[in-house]
């Protein structure tokens, strides 16, 4: 697969989704070109030994780049930030066009603005896109204050929503913000949840037979029990809190806060900590990742905190993974997703943000703790990082999703709605006298209403109510409830059936969106949590009226074999393909091949069938 990652950041800065990244897709075979700007993340100027080119092009271990000129700038000011983000998408969109066409491209966000060559390659080019949403807009603009007008994170928010839409798969990092982003009108079931991983390869270190890191302690860290932060000095880490819990333990000379970094809040913090004489609060200049290792290793505790904001709540910090692969005990200052991972992981502690005396306390309880029982979180960790968080499991992550992207191309989908609804317009108009003649005949076979309606699921499992002609009467037995489907099915009901007329009123859920002339027919709602992850894919299109499945064998197609024959139809998505499935449909109704009026009478429903397999294993 030809893959294109689109990220601001690249390396030599420091990102996740990065050369490791790449060089792990090339070794699982794919062909990956990556478009990325000139280092400057995050000091904002120009890395030593770089210059700003019109475009530059490299090949590092077997990936291709494509680095394109921006304004270097981060800082403070919201003009020079606007001007670095908008520079990259501008000169970026330019060379996407330059490139040779990929499968699908990769867009790292932040910042959303990344997302314009993207945009312009699904509108030139036919490309699909897999977003991957590291932090939410407006939200994290708005709580680090890089944006108050209201006004302008309105239009951010009704920006974001239509990028959402665009994209044809949204990764995050959290389940948590999986379900907030569903809530702002991201179905679900179009976002995937991939774990952050860390730089394994340069956090690489000697372990013991258990796994735990072996180091030598360097010169700058203390002889005491030494609780570290490694990142970011900015205002959303809150590290007051930091400096607040030392002073709680200000009487203990055997604890001592490590803060490894830069940031806008470096200055304040450490002139705070000398006017309150902290001589317990240690700063250590920024490292880079390839010589962090080693402070990690021989640290006691790990510290990640971030300010108690609803963002933060759906956020997993990206040190987290460093910490868990280090192997350290953790103490988890983030409020929601972040705390509940270290705590299934069993990794270390948790205490509310902005708590400096739980965190004290924490801190106490690690320090008379067992070597063998802090080294026991370490393991913890080491071990959950490598099944659930390692670049080895994201990368495959990421490949079942580009391959469940790449068949979605924007114009063919594009295309393919555009037929629907003029099709099922003219439909409509043609058949609009014999539908009213079967809703009359309806109504003195059945009774009223002539409609069946029930929900079903639709694109990314979206519940919709699809409309059908009634085929069954309401016949109850003498405990009140209804007969089963093969004695209530009128000789009326039957005929509609075995015409696929009692489909015609779906013309109506074609012209709405709800569904397409083909697709993988819509199931009972209930049927979706038994689908395996493959079969998942068949709700990545609108549910048809007719599909591959129907007119391989209608009814009588054993379940994994329609389901599979679904999930086919998605993959070789084509228009081509949709025109001779509506001829051999046709064909299929005119001879009323394969039908059964009565599907419950040959074979088991989907969760029944499901539930006796798996009760059996």
């Amino acid at each position: 697969m030809k893959i294109l990652i689109i990220s601001q950041w690249y390396d030599p800065e420091p990102t996740f989704k990065g050369q490791l990244f790449a060089e792990e897709l090339v070794r699982r075979g794919h062909d990956v070109q990556v478009l990325t700007g000139f280092p400057n993340y995050p000091t904002g100027t120009l890395y030593p030994g770089w210059t700003m080119r019109v475009y530059q092009r490299e090949v590092v271990r077997g990936v291709r780049i494509l680095r394109v000129p921006l304004f270097p700038s981060h800082d403070s000011s919201a003009r020079n930030r606007v001007l670095n983000y908008a520079s990259f998408a501008l000169s970026a969109a330019v060379g996407a066009l330059f490139l040779p066409r990929p499968d699908v491209a990769y867009v790292y966000h932040p910042p959303a603005t990344a997302a314009l060559p993207a945009l312009v390659l699904a509108l030139v080019k036919d490309v699909p896109f897999v977003y991957d949403v590291q932090d939410l807009w407006p939200d994290s603009l708005e709580a680090t204050g890089m944006v108050s007008d209201h006004r302008v994170l309105r239009a951010v928010a009704w920006g974001m929503r239509r990028l959402y839409a665009a994209a044809t798969r949204v990764v995050v990092l959290s389940p948590g913000m999986r379900t907030l982003l569903g809530r702002r009108g991201t179905p679900e079931g179009k976002t995937d949840v991939i774990y952050n991983w860390a730089y394994e390869s340069d956090l690489g270190t000697r372990r013991d037979s258990t796994g735990v890191a072996v180091a030598t302690r360097p010169a700058e860290l203390p002889h005491a029990f030494t609780v570290t932060f490694a990142g970011n000095l900015g205002s959303a880490q809150g590290l007051d809190v930091v400096l607040d819990a030392a002073e709680i333990l200000r009487d203990d000379p055997g604890v001592a806060f490590v803060i490894v970094g830069t940031g806008l809040e470096e200055a304040r913090l450490k002139q705070s900590a000398v006017d309150r004489g902290l001589e317990g609060v240690i700063f250590l200049p920024r490292r880079p990742v390839t010589e962090i290792g080693p402070i990690l290793d021989a640290s006691d505790a790990l510290l990640v905190h971030l300010v108690d904001e609803p963002l933060f709540q759906v956020t997993i910090p990206s040190k987290t993974q460093a910490y868990l692969l280090t192997g350290r005990p953790v103490l988890m200052g983030v409020a929601g997703d972040a705390s509940e991972l270290v705590e299934k992981a069993g990794a270390g502690l948790t205490f509310p943000p902005g708590n400096a005396g739980a965190l004290a306390d924490r801190v106490r309880r690690l320090r008379t703790m067992s070597p063998e029982a802090r080294a026991e979180f370490g393991t913890r960790g080491r071990l959950f990082y490598d099944e659930t968080m390692s670049l080895r499991s994201g990368a495959a992550a990421f490949e079942r999703t580009f391959e469940r992207a790449r068949p979605l191309r924007p114009w063919r989908l594009a295309v393919k709605r555009g037929a629907d609804a003029a099709g099922s317009a003219a439909a409509l108009a043609v058949l609009a006298l014999p539908i009213a003649g079967l809703a009359v005949a309806a109504s003195r076979a059945l009774g009223t209403p002539v409609l069946f309606r029930q929900e079903r699921p639709g694109r990314h499992g979206e519940p919709f109510e699809m409309v059908k002609f009634r085929t069954m009467n309401d016949a109850r037995g003498p405990d009140g409830d209804l007969l089963p489907d093969g004695e209530r099915l009128t000789r009326f009901g039957s005929f509609l059936r075995s015409t696929s007329l009692d489909e015609l009123p779906s013309l109506v859920n074609v012209l709405r969106g709800d569904m397409s002339f083909v697709g993988p027919r819509p199931l009972l709602m209930r049927y979706t949590r038994w689908f395996t992850a493959a079969e998942r894919h068949r709700l990545d299109v609108r549910p048809g009226v007719t599909g591959l499945a129907q007119v391989s064998g209608r009814n009588t197609t054993p379940w994994d074999d329609r389901l599979a024959l679904d999930v086919d139809y998605v993959r070789g998505l084509s228009l081509r393909r949709d025109l001779r499935l509506l001829v051999a449909t046709l064909a299929r109704v005119t001879r009323r091949s394969g039908v059964v009026v009565d599907a419950e009478s040959i074979m088991q429903n989907l969760d029944d069938a499901r539930r006796d397999r798996e009760a059996r294993s």
